[in-house]
């Protein structure tokens, strides 16, 4: 415990300052420094160490982007999948903070060992039906409950959802993730006690012009046995060496290289009608679209790379690569 001073002693500082053989800077100056304090709630914890969250923000980003590259040709309208936010709090203040009606999903998150709740906006739910059943994308003025079919439709969204998680968190974990429940209020919605902790991860969705959000609450309880390794894994990405690096990269184009891929040479296009289609008998003579002595195109994965000649090498069918079709 410090000293403390005496009557005298306190008599003689004083005077000393009085006098002028001590100044005041150098009594301020002995004083022992004021530490910064901060607010801690003993009834929210915080369990996720910041090493931890940069784990969790690298998982999630990776999702979104693979939601970025997936979603677009299945809904036919430009789609890009921001991730906003990752916060730690209650499952009582998620619930509280999701407006009603809404689309809850309750997913089975195996093999760990508990659920988590995808929650899409209707600003986003709407646009997603009306695409997908023909329409524009327009939203509704006024939100509402989903129908019997408007909810078939978002189920096979979360799946293709879910898809994505499970490829984004693949180095990690191998999930076989299952839709256990599809709800519209939140406060029936119940996976975990309310005072216990989750991890939050806000999602903003732009389709078309329409802008909505969508939010993952996954419980700390069933983040808990893979924390750790997510941890290390961002350490490791975080601090590995420059030669490290190196013979990674090259490793893995070495791999890319024995990679095989589609090679198809097209003749040409011709478009048919389904009655000529179905009147077609054998030795019947298509006419296409491509001239007699013109290149035609090689494709590689599905786009054209190459221009070449057809002819004939031995008994086999065979092309010569002419020139290289690079992009713009």
């Amino acid at each position: 415990m410090p000293d403390i001073l005496s009557q005298d002693e306190i008599d003689l500082l004083l005077g000393a300052v009085s006098k002028g053989e001590i100044a005041i800077e150098e009594i301020q100056s002995a004083a022992p420094d004021v530490r910064d304090t901060s607010t801690y709630d003993f009834r929210r914890p915080e369990r996720v160490s910041k090493e931890q969250f940069k784990g969790l923000q690298s998982l999630f980003e990776a999702f979104s982007r693979e939601l970025s590259i997936i979603l677009p040709p299945f809904l036919r309208s430009v789609v890009r999948v921001d991730l906003m936010a990752i916060d730690q709090l209650t499952y009582d203040e998620f619930i509280l903070s999701v407006g009603r009606p809404t689309s809850l999903s309750i997913v089975n998150m195996a093999p760990l060992d508990g659920q988590a709740v995808v929650e899409l906006n209707p600003a986003i739910v709407f646009p997603m039906v009306d695409r997908l059943l023909g329409g524009k994308g327009q939203p509704l003025e006024r939100s509402r409950e989903l129908t019997e079919i408007e909810n078939r439709v978002i189920h096979r969204v979360i799946l293709m959802i879910l898809d994505c998680l499970k490829r984004s968190w693949e180095q990690l974990i191998e999930f076989r993730m299952t839709i256990v429940a599809m709800e519209s209020d939140p406060l029936i919605v119940q996976i975990v006690a309310g005072s216990e902790m989750v991890i939050l991860v806000g999602y903003e969705v732009h389709i078309g012009d329409s802008v909505g959000t969508m939010n993952m609450c996954i419980p700390l309880l069933v983040l808990n046995p893979v924390l750790d390794q997510i941890s290390q894994q961002t350490r490791y990405i975080r601090r590995m060496p420059a030669d490290v690096a190196a013979r990674t990269r090259e490793q893995i184009a070495k791999t890319l290289r024995h990679v095989t891929v589609p090679l198809d040479a097209i003749l040409g296009h011709a478009v048919l009608s389904l009655e000529e289609l179905a009147r077609l008998q054998i030795g019947d003579i298509i006419q296409l679209d491509s001239e007699m002595n013109a290149p035609i195109g090689v494709e590689v994965g599905g786009l054209v790379r190459f221009k070449a000649a057809p002819g004939r090498r031995s008994e086999q069918s065979s092309v010569q690569l002419l020139e290289i079709v690079r992009d713009d």
